[in-house]
């Protein structure tokens, strides 16, 4: 094998283990936002709807987390960002992908809920 033919091998096996790291770092659920739950029912009387979130988790490289990976990493942002505007429950959370797209090539996952604050 040729010294360049072992150079470019190593460069683009090094590329892709760097980009492999940067695309499978776990969003981590903030103190306030392990404290929000997401819930089926029309919430009670007595919680207030405090407006629209959207949680949202990509990777560059599509195959190398699922959907279900992705979605559940939108998940957690959608819960962070709902404990920042003041909310500790989600309604009506659904998933927003372009589902045609993630089936083949998983790349990107949306999440979209109501943000209540219930006491």
């Amino acid at each position: 094998m040729s010294i360049k033919k072992i150079l470019f091998m190593s460069a683009a096996l090094s590329t892709a283990l760097f980009l492999n790291g940067c695309s499978n770092s776990n969003y981590q659920a903030t103190s306030a936002g392990r404290q929000v739950q997401f819930i089926d029912t029309k919430p009670a009387a007595n919680c207030q709807f405090i407006g629209k979130a959207e949680g949202r988790r990509g990777t560059f490289f599509s195959g190398l987390k699922t959907h279900s990976e992705l979605i559940s990493d939108a998940a957690t942002d959608l819960m962070n960002k709902a404990a920042a505007m003041g909310g500790n429950v989600i309604y009506n959370a659904q998933d927003a992908s372009l589902q045609y797209v993630s089936d083949i090539a998983p790349t990107d996952a949306v999440m979209t809920g109501e943000v209540y604050r219930c006491k």
